[in-house]
């Protein structure tokens, strides 16, 4: 079972180290449109060809996002207890904690934990995760927020789409499926490397934050898998369904909450902290998850 894990994982930790060297020894990752050509062109892509493929059902599709809505309201109060006692700021601390990394991440180990079925539940989770980042991560970071932002969400306006063609029961041609399906298979690789890329730029200058920062790190896939398990007992889900959402649950720190933290003069140090040190933990939850049989 270990050596399966291994298997399925050693593909992922090799792309993400890969684009880590890459950050650091070249310029290959660095032209900022590779970000928005996955996030606006390749993510919706893969929405849609993982969604519409398998025949997903609108019930089983809106089943799946009111479970990681729940999920993640459950962790915001959590989080927001949790912060309060500690005396850190809501404003900067929330969203890292709220949101994990669903997209880079967390599709690729859906896809390499339970196939293109899993990927299909995991696209549409980590959808909802992206609403959250532009409406709580930018709302809390910024201290304002413009619903337009979610009009301009390549990932968001996928998932309506696809939602209308299953609800219509709408099939696209097979050369328009063949040419998502091309997508979908470099989307998945440029986004382990971007990750890796944007961990290589990372800059962490106070030594003396790191005991906090690892703690915030342990709980973040902690209170994860702690609020999905809570959703799973709660929703009609399917093993397959319940598997997916408690690992992408167990996921890290997400890179874009550091990107926040920069824009809007957030604890940019404690948050690279948190995404570095959440992103082994992770992996270790993700093992565990694996060990107790959930595929």
């Amino acid at each position: 079972m270990l050596l399966a894990l291994a298997g399925s994982l050693t593909p992922i930790l090799l792309l993400i180290c890969l684009g880590f060297i890459l950050g650091k020894k070249t310029d290959y990752l660095n032209s900022p449109s590779l970000g928005a050509l996955v996030s606006s062109i390749g993510l919706p892509a893969l929405l849609l060809y993982s969604v519409l493929s398998m025949q997903m059902q609108v019930f089983s599709m809106l089943k799946i996002i009111a479970a990681t809505v729940l999920v993640l309201l459950i962790v915001s109060l959590i989080s927001f207890i949790i912060l309060k006692t500690l005396k850190l700021p809501t404003r900067f601390y929330l969203p890292p904690l709220v949101n994990p990394n669903t997209g880079n991440l967390g599709i690729p180990i859906a896809f390499a934990l339970f196939g293109a079925e899993g990927m299909a539940i995991a696209v549409v989770i980590s959808s909802v995760v992206q609403i959250s980042h532009f409406t709580l991560g930018v709302g809390f970071m910024s201290g304002t927020y413009h619903p337009k932002q979610l009009l301009r969400n390549g990932p968001v306006i996928a998932l309506v789409v696809g939602a209308l063609f299953l609800g219509f029961n709408i099939r696209l041609p097979t050369p328009i499926m063949s040419t998502l399906d091309m997508l979908s298979h470099i989307t998945l690789p440029i986004m382990l490397m971007l990750l890796g890329k944007s961990i290589s730029g990372l800059k962490v200058n106070e030594k003396g934050k790191i005991s906090r920062a690892l703690l915030l790190s342990a709980f973040r896939p902690a209170v994860g898998v702690f609020a999905a398990t809570i959703v799973v007992f709660l929703f009609p889900l399917s093993p397959l369904e319940s598997a997916v959402l408690l690992v992408l649950n167990a996921m890290p720190v997400a890179v874009i909450s550091y990107m926040l933290a920069s824009k809007f003069k957030g604890p940019v140090d404690e948050i690279a902290l948190m995404i570095l040190l959440s992103l082994p933990l992770s992996l270790c939850a993700v093992g565990a998850l694996w060990w107790l049989k959930l595929h």
